[in-house]
This record gives structure tokens, C-alpha cells and sequence, in this order.
């Protein structure tokens, strides 16, 4: 299913202009360089062909060029009319023995006279001319090839507005002219259906980070335990060579393309791609979603991708009724995931998702749903941002480890998986979180919604977004009594100094009272009859009453819990997070006492 529903979309990539899309016989080339000559054959000049980006960095214009991509290691492989320094001017490597720059030289040139007479265009006599009068010494006058590093070069004729490989003449003599590839086999087509000739290799896909440079094979053979009924390399998966060459560019175009941008996404040592297979407004931003959360728009610059943005978010909040915002038909049309990550010179399917618009985005929606929680900060705070309502996945896998580690490699898929086909989250989320919480004694906005969502999904526990009064867990009581005294702590010091602690209960007990809340509470209770003399009278009553209301819902002789399991720990940082919250929000009136 992957590679069919790659290999439809090609057609469609190939109708839009800003993918780049090349057509059969042809691939996208990042050229640094051109070799421009006269009508003669004579050099003119050789000039940088690089363009600035968005940043104005000069980077490689991406041109459609004859041939695919050229794999490493393929021996002398010389292209045509266009190729690196090496094949095109005989530049020696320094890394390379002594004459390896003048043979694939040789190689490129034999090549090109070879064709002069069967192509029969003046451009291409030209560019043979060329080669047949250049020698690699010449290379010291000409500076700009060691700016342009190791970029590919073309040939363009003086007064030509485009390269020689670019004129129609050229084009049209080349695809009627593609290269065989040895003895051909027909087969059935796994993906067209069609009888065709079978590819025996297939494309090399670019852009899976960590993966080859010159890329990696998604399918490949090269091993008779791999084998079966006498069929070797591909042969046993019969795709056609069109319909290899289709889905692979489409996919290159994803992972590497102009657009690959809002099509690809990284989760831990995985680099994912997605796509719908019609144009929609969700393809458009899911990218940006998934990495910015509803963060995203206020994050670009582009208005109508803003907008877009916007509609993605009305539609987590409103549901099914406002669906057809972002996609014509939200119940037929198909959204697809795939997870990519290297292994040697090959690739590993870490996973595949495929569902419809419609069933999409009522996972998201239930997943918002579950990890709905009071944020810590609903406005901006000076240079800090307000708390994601829809925060992106990796947010919570950086809560999982130190400041700078990477999140342990599996845990990014097997969150995503939950939260795109609602099953549940990694249980190794929570138990992370929780450390990572008792290791450094804070419980923040991300860690609380963490918590409440695997509790939610996974424990089936019924978790209100704010306080919760009528609560009665034990765990969640002591989250709340905790919270408590510690904002006792924190006023009657500051009655009594006029100064802010620098060290509160949370910094000593925390991760104990969390785990093993009989050890430390006694102790807990019995410093705050010190910190409850310094309050006001006023203050006194309202965390009497307050303390109250916590401890009476416990039965009588029940005591304090020697040990918390994962999921009360979860409910004793839930109940902290609610009533610390609570506490520096709610509006603190003073009562004045009855003796004043």
C-alpha cells in the first residue's frame, strides 16, 4: 500500500509546478555551476549557477536534468550533459589515486562524441567540440569552481536562455532514446497492473536524515536468503520501471523537494513524510501543526497560512460540522504517514499510517481532548509565550528527559501512533514524565497534561481540567494538602522576612511525599504549625478551612499511604499541579477574625 499510494500521487505532483516534479527519464539535480560556451565549441566562461535563498545564502539551483540520480559506487558512470567537476573538467580528487579525475573525464567525453551523430544538434556538437579540446590543467584559471564546492555543472550556449539539456531538441531526442537496462524482463506490475518491463533496481530515495547522502534504498535485494522462485534483486517484487521511477520521485520529491518542508517531520532518529491523495488544506499544514502547535500561527508569516491554521484549529475545537474547511470531502479523501529511519545503505519502515481526513482529525481531537488541562500560563509573561492549547507532539518528549538528551528513539512513533489512531500513549511516557518531575522537583504545564492524558486514555480515570473538589483519590488529596503547605510556607515567610524562599518543601520532600507519602508527611504537617504563626488571621482561617476540606474526606484510622504506584503518583503531581494552580489564581480576599 505504500508504494501504490506513492505512486498515484505522482501524477499529481507532477501537475504542480512548485514540487519540481521531473517526468519520466529526467531527476531534480542541485546544480552549482555552468560551463557556457560559443556557438564553436570555444569556453566563454564558467559561472556560478547558484541562487540565494530565503536568507540569501547562495545554495544550488535545482534543475530537471537526463538520467537519475547516480548511486555511489557505480564505477565510471559518467552523465549526460551534465555532472560533477570530476566528470565534466577531470578535477582530481585529493582523496582519490592519481588519475581518477582524468579517466572519469575521458569517460564523460567518449560518451558525449559517441551520441554526436545519432542527437544531431549543433548545442550538443558544440559542447563535443569542448570536450575535446579541454584538459583538467586548465581548471587553476578558473577560481569559481573551488567557491561552488562539489555542486553538479551543466553546458549553456552563449545568448541560449537555457542550458543545453533544457532545449526541446535535446529533450525530445533523449526521451525517445532513454537507456535499457541490460536484458529486459516483463512482468505483471505490482502497482500499474500493467505488463511491462520490471525494474531490477530501484530508485535511491534522498532525504531520510542519517541515511546515505546519495541515498538509500527503500527496495532492494542483494542477498539469496532474500530470494525466491529463481528471481533475483527486485525481480521478486515485479514493479515496472515507470511506476518505480513514479512512486520514488514522488517520494524523493516529499523528503527533499522545494516543498519537502511541509511534508516532512523528524521524531526522534525517524524522519517522517505525509500527504493526502487529493490537494487539501491539512497537507498544507500539518507539518507546521505537528511542530509548533497552535503555535503555528502566530509563528508564520504568511497570511493565508495562517488561515489555514486557523481553520485546522476550529476544527479540533468545533468538530465534524466545520471538517469540510479543510478538505472537500473529509470522509473519502486519504491521509498517509510514513516513517522512515536509516539502516546502512538501506531503509527501515518504522511505520505506516493511513486513515481518512475525517477519522484524522477526530483522533486529534480526542487526544486535545484527554491532555485538556488549566495551563500554567493562558497569557503572555513578558518574552514568554502563553501555553499551547494543542501543544506539538515533541514537547512532550522533551519533557521526558534532561535539558539536551534525546528522548529514548522509540518513544516518539509509538506516541505518535497514539495519538493518530487514539490507542493508547506509551506507559513509558508516564513513567518518564514522573521521574523526570520527582528528579527535578517541577511540575509545569506539559508534564501535568502528559500525566492526565495517559491516566484519561490508558487508566480510564475521570480527570477535570481544573480543581477538583469533589475528588476524593487519597493520591489526589495529598497532591492538594501538599500544594498547600507549601504556599503556607511561602506566605509566612514572606510575613515574616518580607523576602521570597529560596527553598520550599517541594525542594526537600517532593519527590518522597509523590512516592512515599507516609515517610515524610508527619514531618511535612509538623513544620507547618512554624510557617501557620507568621500568617495574618485572616490567612489563617482560609488554609484552616482549606487544609479542612482536603483531610475530611479520608476515612477514619485510614492514615497516610506508605507507597504511591505509578498511577497515584500520576494523581498526587495532578492534584498538586490543580491546587497550586488554583491557589495563585483565585482572588485571596483576608477575613478578618472574629476576636479582631
Amino acid at each position: 500500500m505504500i508504494l501504490q499510494s506513492l505512486y498515484a500521487l505522482y501524477e499529481r505532483l507532477a501537475d504542480n509546478e512548485a514540487y519540481d516534479v521531473a517526468e519520466p527519464g529526467f531527476s531534480p539535480q542541485k546544480i552549482s555551476f555552468r560551463v557556457v560556451l560559443h556557438p564553436d565549441g570555444s569556453l566563454f566562461a564558467i559561472e556560478d549557477s547558484r541562487v540565494p535563498n530565503d536568507a540569501g545564502k547562495l545554495v544550488s539551483a535545482r534543475m530537471r536534468v537526463p538520467g537519475e540520480a547516480k548511486s555511489s559506487g557505480a564505477g565510471i558512470n559518467p552523465g549526460l550533459l551534465w555532472d560533477n567537476q570530476t566528470y565534466l573538467l577531470g578535477r582530481q580528487p585529493d582523496d582519490k589515486p592519481a588519475g581518477f579525475g582524468q579517466k572519469r573525464f575521458e569517460a564523460f567525453r567518449q560518451r558525449h562524441v559517441a551520441l554526436e551523430q545519432s542527437v544531431n544538434q549543433a548545442a550538443f556538437s558544440a559542447v563535443c567540440r569542448f570536450l575535446e579540446q579541454w584538459t583538467p590543467d586548465q581548471l587553476q584559471a578558473h577560481p569559481i569552481l573551488s567557491e561552488v564546492g562539489t555542486g553538479f555543472g551543466v553546458f549553456q550556449i552563449l545568448g541560449e536562455p537555457k542550458p543545453v539539456h533544457a532545449l526541446p531538441a535535446i529533450r525530445d531526442w533523449w526521451k525517445n532514446n532513454l537507456p535499457k537496462s541490460g536484458d529486459v524482463i516483463e512482468g505483471q506490475c505490482l502497482l500499474s497492473g500493467e505488463v511491462s518491463a520490471i525494474a531490477r533496481l530501484h530508485p535511491k530515495i534522498k532525504g531520510v536524515a542519517g541515511a546515505q547522502a546519495a541515498g538509500a534504498s527503500l527496495v532492494s535485494f542483494n542477498d539469496s536468503a532474500y530470494e525466491s522462485y529463481g528471481k533475483e534483486q527486485s525481480y521478486n517484487s515485479p514493479v515496472g520501471e515507470d511506476a518505480a521511477f513514479r512512486y520514488g520521485t514522488a517520494l524523493n520529491a516529499l523528503l527533499s523537494g522545494p516543498q519537502s518542508s511541509k511534508h516532512r517531520l523528524r521524531i526522534g532518529d525517524t524522519t517522517c513524510v505525509f500527504w493526502t491523495d487529493t490537494k487539501t488544506i491539512l497537507e498544507d499544514i500539518f507539518a507546521a501543526i505537528a511542530g509548533s502547535g497552535d503555535h503555528a500561527a502566530e509563528e508564520t508569516q504568511d497570511h493565508q497560512v495562517r488561515e489555514k491554521v486557523h481553520a485546522f484549529l476550529s476544527a479540533l475545537q468545533q468538530g465534524r460540522e466545520v471538517y469540510g474547511n479543510l478538505a472537500d470531502d473529509p470522509d473519502a479523501t486519504r491521509f498517509y504517514l510514513l516513517g522512515l529511519a536509516p539502516n546502512a545503505a538501506r531503509l527501515s519502515v518504522r511505520f505506516f499510517y493511513q486513515s481518512s481526513i475525517r477519522e484524522l482529525l477526530d483522533h486529534l481531537r480526542r487526544h486535545k481532548a484527554d491532555l485538556e488541562i488549566v495551563r500554567e500560563f493562558e497569557q503572555p509573561v513578558g518574552k514568554r509565550r502563553a501555553d499551547s492549547e494543542f501543544p506539538a507532539y515533541w514537547e512532550f518528549l522533551r519533557e521526558t528527559v534532561r535539558q539536551g538528551d534525546d528522548p529514548p528513539p522509540l518513544l516518539g512513533g509509538a506516541l505518535m501512533r497514539a495519538i493518530l489512531e487514539s490507542t493508547p500513549y506509551p506507559e513509558s511516557l508516564l513513567t518518564a514524565i514522573i521521574r523526570r518531575i520527582q528528579m527535578e522537583r517541577s511540575v509545569n504545564y506539559l508534564r501535568a497534561a502528559a500525566i492526565k492524558a495517559v491516566l484519561t486514555r490508558n487508566h480510564q480515570l475521570t480527570i477535570t481540567t481544573m480543581l477538583d473538589s469533589e475528588n476524593k483519590r487519597p493520591a489526589y488529596l495529598l497532591g492538594r494538602l501538599f500544594a498547600v503547605l507549601e504556599k503556607m510556607q511561602e506566605e509566612g515567610h514572606r510575613e515574616q522576612t518580607g523576602g521570597l524562599l529560596e527553598k520550599t518543601i517541594r525542594d526537600t520532600y517532593f519527590a518522597a511525599a509523590c512516592a512515599t507519602p507516609a515517610s515524610v508527611f508527619p514531618r511535612i504537617e509538623q513544620l507547618s504549625t512554624h510557617h501557620r504563626r507568621h500568617l495574618n488571621p485572616g490567612r489563617k482561617v482560609q488554609f484552616d478551612q482549606l487544609i479542612g476540606e482536603i483531610k475530611w474526606p479520608q476515612s477514619p484510622g485510614s492514615g497516610t499511604a506508605k507507597s504511591h504506584n505509578l498511577e497515584d503518583q500520576g494523581l498526587f503531581i495532578l492534584g498538586y499541579y490543580h491546587q497550586r494552580k488554583d491557589l495563585f489564581t483565585r482572588k485571596e480576599k483576608p477575613i478578618e477574625a472574629a476576636a479582631a
